[in-house]
């Protein structure tokens, strides 16, 4: 089946990759997964035997068909993942995994990780420019810092674009997401925070929250650059605002 590019589609292909990456998925020793945006069932045919339970969510109606006739005994559900219900999928005993279109991906990851059912490891292929700044390390990016309050990531590893059909123009990775929770009195401050503080990445934390309720908070930092100051030095500007 021919590619939609308004739904960022890039078929996985590579056989042997994809092996290796399913032997990576069992070793969460959970008995269900969710699946998502699974294309033409390349995963899911291999997930279908390793694992009692397998949901898959895929938003193409006409992939959605091909998929409940290739795999009659599996859940298929045709709807946009972002408009999912998680209650009516996911238990304590699944974990989520996907190809996911580029286009979406980081909306997908959120849902996911803020949600009650990230309870074991998540894995995903994603663009490798997009996995780079989930990685918890300095320089730090406003999605790292975010993320870190949820999960701890790591790029497990990358795949080219020779791996896809279509062959998309960039590199992609596979990243995992393992549950750590962290203790966050205001999220939302937080939030609005680390996206002041970014508001122009290459000035120092003095320029971009000068003028803000995080001016006083910021004092002890005011010469650094917002991607040098961990997630624990932006809870403690956060604790000066509350």
């Amino acid at each position: 089946m021919k590619a939609k590019k308004s739904l960022g589609q890039n078929f996985f292909i590579n056989k042997n990759l994809g092996n290796h990456i399913l032997n990576i998925l069992k070793d969460t020793h959970c008995d269900s997964v969710v699946e998502i945006g699974p294309g033409t069932g390349f995963f899911t045919e291999k997930l279908q035997e390793i694992f009692t339970n397998v949901t898959v969510i895929e938003k193409d109606s006409e992939l959605s068909k091909q998929l409940q006739q290739e795999f009659p005994n599996i859940q298929i559900i045709n709807q946009d993942f972002l408009e999912t219900n998680l209650d009516l999928i996911s238990n304590k005993d699944s974990f989520f995994f996907g190809s996911l279109p580029f286009n979406v991906s980081k909306p997908i990851i959120r849902k996911i990780i803020e949600s009650n059912h990230f309870l074991n490891p998540a894995f995903f292929i994603i663009q490798n420019e997009v996995a780079k700044k989930y990685l918890y390390k300095p320089p730090y990016s406003p999605l790292s810092l975010l993320t870190s309050v949820y999960a701890d990531c790591k790029k497990i590893l990358d795949i080219s674009p020779d791996s896809f059909r279509p062959k998309p123009h960039v590199n992609s990775s596979l990243i995992s997401f393992l549950p750590n929770r962290k203790e966050v009195k205001d999220l939302s401050l937080l939030e609005s925070l680390i996206n002041s503080a970014f508001k122009h990445p290459r000035k120092n934390i003095h320029n971009n929250l000068k003028g803000t309720k995080f001016e006083k908070g910021a004092f002890g930092f005011l010469t650094l650059r917002p991607g040098q100051l961990s997630l624990d030095e932006y809870l403690k500007i956060c604790e000066y605002s509350l």
